[in-house]
C-alpha cells in the first residue's frame, strides 16, 4: 500500500513538472529565440477602457534560477493590420528575478486600434 501511494505521489509530481514545462502559445507573442526556454508569456488578457481603448496585460515569467534581463514592445494594429505609431512601440528593457512573474501592461495609443503584437528579446542581441 505504502509503495503505491508513494507511486501515485510520484506520478503527481511529476506530471506537474511536465506541465510547467510547457508554455501556452499565442500568435500574438514572440519570444526570441535566443532566450529559449527562459522566459515565457503568459496570461495574456486584452480589455477595453471606459475610453474605448483596449489596454493589453502579459504576465512575463523567469524560469531561471538567475536574473534575467530583456527589453520588450507593444505593436498596436488597427482593422488593416497597420501599425499605429505609439510611445509603447519602442523597445523597454527589464529584468526579472529568479522565477519571477511580472505583470506588463499596454494601453492602445487611440480607439482605433484592434489588435496586438508583443515581442520580448534578450537585452544583450
Amino acid at each position: 500500500m505504502q509503495k503505491l501511494f508513494l507511486s501515485l505521489v510520484a506520478a503527481v509530481a511529476l506530471t506537474g513538472c511536465v506541465a510547467y514545462h510547457s508554455a501556452p502559445f499565442d500568435r500574438r507573442i514572440t519570444v526570441s529565440p535566443e532566450l529559449g526556454s527562459a522566459i515565457w508569456v503568459t496570461d495574456v488578457r486584452l480589455t477595453k477602457t471606459t475610453s474605448l481603448q483596449y489596454t493589453m496585460q502579459a504576465n512575463i515569467v523567469n524560469n531561471t534560477s538567475g536574473v534575467v534581463e530583456v527589453e520588450y514592445r507593444t505593436v498596436w494594429l488597427d482593422s488593416n493590420g497597420t501599425e499605429l505609431p505609439s510611445v509603447v512601440s519602442s523597445w523597454t528593457p527589464m529584468s526579472a528575478a529568479p522565477r519571477e512573474v511580472v505583470g506588463l501592461a499596454s494601453t492602445a495609443p487611440s480607439p482605433d486600434a484592434v489588435d496586438f503584437r508583443f515581442y520580448v528579446q534578450s537585452s544583450r542581441h
